[in-house]
C-alpha cells in the first residue's frame, strides 16, 4: 500500500501527515471486503491486485478531497468501475433457482426469523463453511444477487450508498436481497451437503427445531 498511497498524493508525493487515518487502520478495516468482492465478482485471478490497488489508490485520492467520504463504500465502487471497465466483471444473466424451502424458511413474526445473520438451517453447531465453500456459493448468484449480498450483507453499506454503487433503486434493493439470501444458503447448504455425503432427514430437521 505504501506504493498506493505515494501514488494517490496529489504529485505523486507522500501524503501529508495528519491528513488520513494511518494506511495500516485503513487496510484493517476494509480490505478484506475489497478481496473478498474481487474474488467473488471478479473474472480470472490474475492483475486482482492490481485492481485493488487501484481502488485504494483512487480511495485515498476521493480522501484527500473529501475526508468525509465513506472508504468502503469509495472502495467496493472503484473496484466493481475497474472490473467493469476492464470487461472482468462476472455478470450472469439470469434468475437463481427458485427454492421448495417453507421448512425453514420462516414467517416475519417468528422468533428465528432474519437467520441469514445468525444462523444458517440444518447445519450441526460444529459445522462451519470453509472460505471457498463460501465463494462457491456466491459465485453461484446471478449478478445483481451477488452484488447486493456483499455491500449490503458481508460489507454492511447502507440502502442509498448501494444504490449510488449500483444504481439499483432503494425500492428495488428488498426483493433482490430477500431472493439472493435464500438461494445463498441454499446452495451453501448444497455445498455442506455434497461435503458429507448426505442431506439431513425429514426428523433430523424436525430435531433441530426445523431450522
Amino acid at each position: 500500500m505504501n506504493d498506493a498511497s505515494r501514488r494517490a498524493a496529489p504529485g505523486g508525493g507522500d501524503i501529508p501527515a495528519g491528513k488520513l487515518p494511518a494506511v495500516g487502520s485503513l487496510l484493517a478495516a476494509h480490505h478484506g471486503c475489497a478481496v473478498l468482492l474481487t474474488e467473488a465478482v471478479g473474472i480470472g485471478t490474475t492483475g486482482m491486485d492490481a485492481v485493488i490497488e487501484s481502488a485504494w489508490s483512487d480511495t485515498i485520492c476521493t480522501l484527500l478531497v473529501d475526508p468525509g467520504t465513506p472508504v468502503r463504500a469509495s472502495l467496493l465502487g472503484a473496484i466493481l468501475r475497474r472490473l467493469r471497465a476492464d470487461g472482468r466483471l462476472d455478470e450472469p444473466e439470469g434468475a437463481a433457482s427458485v427454492f421448495s424451502a417453507d421448512h425453514f424458511f420462516l414467517p416475519p413474526d417468528d422468533r428465528w426469523a432474519g437467520w441469514w445473520d445468525v444462523d444458517v438451517p440444518f447445519w450441526p453447531a460444529e459445522r462451519t463453511p470453509a472460505g471457498d465453500q463460501v465463494l462457491s456459493a456466491v459465485r453461484r448468484l446471478p449478478g445483481d444477487q451477488r452484488i447486493l449480498l456483499l455491500l449490503r450483507d458481508a460489507a454492511r453499506l447502507s440502502v442509498d450508498q448501494t444504490s449510488e454503487i449500483t444504481g439499483l433503486e432503494p425500492e428495488n434493493q428488498g426483493k433482490i436481497l430477500d431472493d439472493a439470501r435464500r438461494a445463498y444458503v441454499e446452495y451453501l447448504d448444497q455445498e455442506l451437503q455434497a461435503e458429507s455425503g448426505k442431506a439431513p432427514a425429514d426428523g433430523e430437521r424436525e430435531n433441530m427445531g426445523g431450522r
